[in-house]
């Protein structure tokens, strides 16, 4: 294997794409924290996830949590993967479970170590001259694999008063859903907060600009534990753009992990090339390799037993 660590001392010499924890191998192994930011909306005076209003806070407090360094999980995208309709009237347990089922998944790309929890409570006054508006955002955070609640945070009510009585229900998502945006900005800078009792030490939560990762499902089958671990090691130690790693399945015949990088699809390809091919696992003989979009696949070629070659 000595050829190829040669090829990625060089490649890391020549890279410039990541940061500099990446740079300098002090990455953690586990990545950034992954979140997903889901509403309630089982009552009357809580704001329906299909009013333009509850659209408005998600986008915004997860481009807050996106900026202080958590990979966020889209629910939309998670839904639409896993074939989950879109339904409204959720209570609490509805919004955690659906976080658990997408983290149980087995793929990488819905995986979710943390979920934020909010709702936009809201009530109307008609004034005959104005509609005031009473508007209250609040959220929990919660570690859905050790099922502890990491910490509330509730924003004072806020009184909006629209120009003109307000009689209609896109009136009143407009009125609406401008201050819920600002609220929601609040509400993610201190959700952040008890976050980062999650986040990995030394990780700097105030990251700035990042490469873009992608997370893939990287699938071994038909390996020795030897030949596995050898793969996975080179993979996290030698590769540039490496993010972060972690083991989702381990079985005699089969080990499946959740691979991250900034690293394009091509030069994965041409690395893993190398690497099997210094290990005597050249792709095009004794192993089948196969990258595609959020999926790294390195099969060993089983030879067909004597009796069916007769």
């Amino acid at each position: 294997m000595l050829t190829f660590v040669a090829c990625m001392v060089v490649a890391g010499t020549l890279w410039a794409g990541g940061t500099e924890a990446s740079k300098t191998g002090s990455v953690p192994e586990g990545g950034p924290v992954r979140v997903l930011v889901l509403g309630e909306d089982d009552q009357e005076a809580l704001v329906p996830r299909t009013d333009p209003a509850f659209r408005r806070v998600v986008a915004e407090l997860q481009d807050a949590l996106e900026r202080r360094g958590f990979r966020v999980i889209d629910e939309d995208s998670v839904a639409a993967d896993l074939g989950w309709a879109a339904l409204s009237g959720r209570d609490k347990r509805d919004v955690l479970e659906a976080a658990k089922l997408a983290d149980a998944a087995g793929r990488a790309t819905t995986r979710v170590q943390a979920v934020l929890l909010f709702r936009i409570e809201s009530s109307y006054r008609d004034l005959r001259y104005a509609t005031r508006i009473d508007l209250h955002l609040s959220g929990e955070v919660f570690d859905t694999r050790s099922n502890r609640f990491l910490g509330t945070f509730d924003l004072p009510t806020e009184t909006v008063t629209t120009p003109g009585r307000c009689l209609t229900a896109t009136c009143a998502s407009d009125a609406i859903g401008t201050r819920a945006r600002d609220l929601a900005t609040e509400l993610g800078a201190a959700l952040a907060l008890r976050l980062a009792t999650l986040t990995p030490p030394g990780r700097d939560m105030n990251a700035g600009e990042r490469a873009l990762e992608s997370v893939y499902t990287l699938t071994l089958r038909h390996f020795s534990e030897a030949e596995a671990l050898s793969i996975i090691g080179v993979m996290t130690d030698g590769f540039p753009g490496f993010r972060g790693h972690d083991l989702l399945r381990s079985g005699a015949a089969l080990r499946r992990y959740e691979y991250v990088t900034t690293a394009r699809a091509g030069e994965i390809e041409r690395w893993l090339t190398l690497l099997l091919t210094d290990m005597a696992l050249d792709p095009q003989d004794v192993t089948a390799l196969s990258i595609r979009a959020g999926d790294i696949r390195i099969e060993r070629i089983l030879p067909r037993p004597a009796s069916a070659s007769k």
